[in-house]
């Protein structure tokens, strides 16, 4: 995936450096980024014409829970289908299904990485 060639992948993550981060090494493998500071943030981009062919979720944020957004994420025919993967430094407080990994801040930024091009050749149409 390459930039330019399919939606962003959506980072929402209240801390501003790891969002940052998270761009800079998503970008440097030619993936496109948009980045959401708050859960509200996140459905409001997705809602109002943006799209993300994934969204990288912490759990901790300023006014709401991953766990929360991604309920909405679910609840939304349009969202559903969108994969996410739960980065954060905690575990959510009740099982996620549907995501397609947890990833603890922390890990090697490889794994990450593969987990991103796993999914996005996974949704990559033809």
């Amino acid at each position: 995936m390459l930039v330019g060639t399919r939606p962003p992948i959506l980072i929402v993550d209240d801390v501003e450096e790891t969002r940052h981060l998270l761009r800079r090494v998503l970008e440097m493998k030619g993936y496109a980024t948009a980045e959401a500071s708050s859960g509200g943030a996140a459905l409001r981009y997705l809602r109002t014409g943006g799209s993300a062919c994934l969204i990288i979720l912490d759990m901790n944020l300023p006014d709401t829970t991953g766990l929360a957004v991604h309920a909405e994420l679910k609840r939304d025919p349009a969202l559903a289908a969108i994969p996410v993967i739960v980065f954060s430094g905690m575990q959510p407080e009740s099982p996620m299904s549907d995501v397609v990994a947890y990833v603890r801040k922390g890990v090697d930024v490889d794994e990450l990485l593969s987990l991103v091009d796993k999914t996005c050749s996974r949704s990559a149409s033809p």
